[in-house]
This record gives C-alpha cells, sequence and structure tokens, in this order.
C-alpha cells in the first residue's frame, strides 16, 4: 500500500471510496485499479466471511488501496480477527455510547492505547516475531478506528462518543440522520442538511476525521466542500445493478 487513508488525512487530503457488498476478490481486484483511496468490506450485511475478507484485503492491497473492514458487531475477538486480516482499518457500526466507544478503542489498539491481543504469527505482522518491533511501531501510526455513528441516542451522545482517544474517524449514517429528524431518505432536504452540519461542527471540533455517505458525484462534491474528510460513494452492488438496468433500458429502445 503506498500510504495509509490515516496519513493521507493527517496531510489534508479528502479520501474517496466505495462499499463492497459482493464477497469477491476479484471485485475488489477491479476496483482498486481505479484510483480509488479505499473500499469498505461489509461484514455487517451480506455474506461476505473472513476467510474471503482476507483475500479481498490482498487484492486491494495490490494496487495501493486501503481495505477497510466493517465489522459485523463490537465484540473484541470481532474486532481482532478483522485487523488480524492486514487491513489496518475498521469500521464499528452501531456506536450510541461513550461506553461503546471506549471497549472498541480497547479492542483495537495495543498496549498502552489499548489491549489489543497479540500474536506476530499472522498476515497484519507478516507471520513472524522478526522485526515486531518495527510492526508493533506501524500499527500505532496506521491502524484506523472508526465508527458509524447511528441512530438518534448515538447522534444524542456525539459530543461524549467524539472524546473518545483512539478514535480516528467518526462516520455519520445519512439514513440514519434523515431519520432523526423525521425525514427517512430525504438526504439533500435542508433541515437534514441542518443536522449533518451541527454533527459535523461536533467531530471537526474535536479533532477526528469525519465521514460519510454519498449516493451521487454532486453529493460528494457538497460533503467535501462541506469539510468532510473521508467519503463513500455507492457500493459495487448498486454500480453493476445501476450499469445493467440502463444498458437494459437502452435495449428496449430498439428490442
Amino acid at each position: 500500500m503506498k500510504q495509509s487513508i490515516k496519513r493521507k488525512m493527517q496531510s489534508g487530503q479528502n479520501v474517496f471510496g466505495t462499499w463492497c457488498m459482493l464477497p469477491s476478490s476479484f471485485v475488489v481486484d477491479v476496483i482498486a485499479q481505479t484510483g480509488l483511496d479505499f473500499v469498505v468490506l461489509d461484514m455487517e450485511h451480506g455474506t461476505l466471511s473472513l476467510e474471503t475478507a482476507e483475500d479481498m484485503v490482498r487484492s486491494a492491497q495490490v494496487h495501493g488501496c486501503q481495505a477497510i473492514i466493517r465489522v459485523g458487531d463490537s465484540h473484541e475477538s470481532t474486532i481482532l480477527h478483522a485487523l488480524e486480516t492486514g487491513c489496518e482499518a475498521i469500521m464499528v457500526p452501531h456506536v450510541s455510547t461513550l461506553g461503546s466507544a471506549q471497549k472498541i478503542v480497547n479492542a483495537a489498539l495495543y498496549s498502552p492505547k489499548g489491549a489489543r491481543g497479540l500474536s506476530p504469527y499472522t498476515r497484519c505482522h507478516g507471520y513472524t516475531h522478526v522485526e515486531l518491533d518495527r510492526s508493533m511501531s506501524r500499527h500505532a501510526e496506521d491502524t484506523l478506528v472508526g465508527v458509524l455513528v447511528e441512530g438518534k441516542e448515538g447522534i444524542k451522545n456525539l459530543p461524549e462518543i467524539a472524546q473518545v482517544d483512539g478514535i480516528d474517524l467518526i462516520y455519520l449514517g445519512m439514513y440514519d440522520i434523515s431519520q432523526s429528524v423525521g425525514l427517512p431518505g430525504q438526504l439533500e432536504h435542508p433541515k437534514v442538511v441542518s443536522q449533518l452540519e451541527e454533527c459535523l461542527k461536533i467531530i471537526k471540533s474535536s479533532n477526528k476525521f469525519a465521514g460519510t455517505f454519498s449516493r451521487d458525484v454532486d453529493l460528494c462534491k457538497n460533503y467535501k466542500n462541506m469539510g468532510f474528510d473521508f467519503i463513500a460513494y455507492v457500493a459495487d452492488s448498486y454500480a453493476l445493478t445501476s450499469f445493467y438496468s440502463n444498458f437494459s433500458k437502452e435495449l428496449d429502445t430498439y428490442r
């Protein structure tokens, strides 16, 4: 990998990527060659296994693209197994309290910042104890811990969550934001945008990176201009569905 997205964002760069719902290293191999900064491998939704996720991490890294695993839950073992694939970045869903955010940091980071278990004989350390100190130092600098703040409780507790040391990225679920103000799915409604801006202000004032989802290119530009550092554009499954749906409609005009 050329440079971790954590370092890119620390240097002031915006990073753009997409969600991977399809459990396929071949799909990641294609996407990672397009120049995107990251792919988020979704282990919360869909049917992605840990073994397949590790292969997808490899496919991304070959092309200098950061693989991030969105784990299915915040259990210590779940977070540990995801990071052992060598992805060096996780996103944890359904974070709504200060305590849950602190537990995630504890599970994701090595001592002294956390209590993550250590084995040098996994992919994340090159399967060897040789130069373990160097590997540990790199992980301390590059491991990205992201949380998805979702639901009314999460938004309410955002000021506390944003203060947790060890959390790097706070990702705002746009559909949850819209639902919290009674406008589900209306991502561009003024009330939704206003709530989003309030959340963004809290995140940035806490010196955390802010992330969100975009379903079109214009929204990507808007979110970048608002101050978001990390923007995930739709998903691989949608890209295929959209492309072939449009193709099918074109075919219908001359069938």
